[in-house]
């Protein structure tokens, strides 16, 4: 069973990271849900081992889903993209839940944090390789934030943030937990690397969110090496940018074509991405009050098409970067409340799991990147495609784990 799910967690991996991979996707996916169907069927009832609250959440949610799953014109594409963007994704959490019962430390076995690591790394590399070739051939360097983006074998660095900052969160916690050098080294190198890359690439949601959970887990910690780690982490970003923002190559990088003194007049249309939302936001946001219960159906090609005028007026941008309004546009302010509780017990059940196992400050950077993941969704459409792989297979850990710790204890 392990082969199987190696070959399946290869599969999403390459997804996660590489353009062209549907089929991928398919393969990856499809062999996760057949290993979870194969252990329904040889134990049943292994589904209630689950908390009944992510049972009943996760059904109404689905539920909920449904119709906009069929929607027209295209209801094949509104079906696909429930199956890639939800379903899927509920199956991959039950089943990392279940493993968890049968090995409560999984997530430590090179099974599970190879892949990442491996695909993170070698994406990085090409990354990196890609920037200096342009370096070189054109005599000077653009700025870091087009590193690779005419590359058709990667998907866009907008696709990979939340898998970047995944990594990040995942080997920073087995830096700290593990107890041989070899592995500490291996863990910390991969860890930082991922956080290089969010730097360089110009990610600033992504390190503007794990400045903010890096300080909250920081305050709220019991443990004295994850109140150092987290509050150091925090405050050396904070240093960093400070120290980019007064050089033209740093501000470029950060602040790119955004103007300030323009965001400050509240000329939101005009002062660049942030602003831009800013505007966009009351927009959409009057759109979903127009019909609440109402939806173009799930997938970001349905709800461009359905919403073309809207998307006009919201500056071309295409949807509301903002999963949280994408999910309310999509399928309606129900399916929309369900999923934000299913979030935020999902939270709740993370700070429980650390707050009783401090001697486990993994469990803390699980927590982490959840809050990590919930700044990046209120900036960016995180609920399309693999970009929201890594909150599932988040939730499907703290799911396992903590109903583990309750068994035990």
């Amino acid at each position: 069973m392990n082969e199987i799910f190696f070959i399946g967690w290869l599969a999403i991996w390459i997804a996660i990271f590489f353009d062209h991979s549907k089929t991928f996707i398919w393969i990856g996916f499809g062999l996760i849900t057949l290993l979870f169907l194969v252990n329904l069927i040889r134990m049943p009832k292994a589904l209630l081992k689950l908390p009944k609250e992510v049972l009943i959440l996760n059904t109404i949610f689905l539920i909920f889903l449904l119709p906009f799953a069929f929607m027209p014109p295209n209801i094949t594409r509104t079906f696909e993209d429930f199956l890639k963007n939800y379903l899927f994704h509920i199956i991959l959490a039950f089943f990392l839940s279940l493993k968890l019962k049968e090995e409560p430390e999984f997530y430590k076995s090179p099974y599970f944090y190879f892949l990442p690591a491996v695909t993170c790394l070698v994406v990085s590399l090409h990354h990196l390789y890609s920037g200096i070739k342009l370096c070189l051939i054109n005599n000077h360097c653009p700025s870091t934030i087009f590193i690779a983006n005419d590359i058709s074998l990667l998907k866009g660095l907008v696709m990979t943030s939340t898998s970047y900052v995944f990594v990040f969160f995942l080997f920073l916690g087995l830096y700290i937990s593990e107890k041989r050098k070899t592995l500490k080294t291996f863990f910390l190198f991969i860890s930082l690397f991922s956080l290089f890359m969010e730097i360089i690439l110009g990610r600033r949601a992504s390190i503007l969110a794990i400045i903010f959970s890096s300080l909250f887990v920081s305050i709220f910690s019991k443990q004295r090496i994850v109140k150092i780690v987290g509050l150091s982490l925090a405050l050396c970003l904070i240093c960093l940018i400070g120290v980019l923002i007064l050089t033209p190559n740093g501000r470029k990088m950060l602040i790119r074509n955004d103007k300030i003194n323009l965001l400050l007049q509240g000329k939101y249309a005009e002062s660049g991405s942030f602003g831009k939302r800013i505007y966009i936001w009351p927009i959409y946001l009057k759109k979903a009050l127009e019909d609440p219960f109402s939806g173009t159906g799930i997938g970001r090609k349905a709800q461009k098409t359905a919403l073309y005028q809207t998307n006009k007026l919201a500056l071309k941008l295409e949807h509301a970067h903002n999963l949280f309004l994408n999910l309310w546009l999509q399928a309606g302010l129900h399916t929309m409340v369900v999923y934000f509780i299913l979030y935020l017990y999902t939270l709740f059940k993370a700070y429980k799991l650390w707050h009783f196992n401090p001697e486990r400050p993994i469990y803390a950077l699980f927590l982490a990147f959840l809050l990590a993941f919930l700044v990046m969704s209120i900036l960016e459409g995180t609920e399309e495609g693999t970009r929201f792989t890594p909150f599932w297979i988040t939730c499907g850990l703290i799911w396992g784990l903590n109903e583990k710790n309750s068994f035990s204890s």
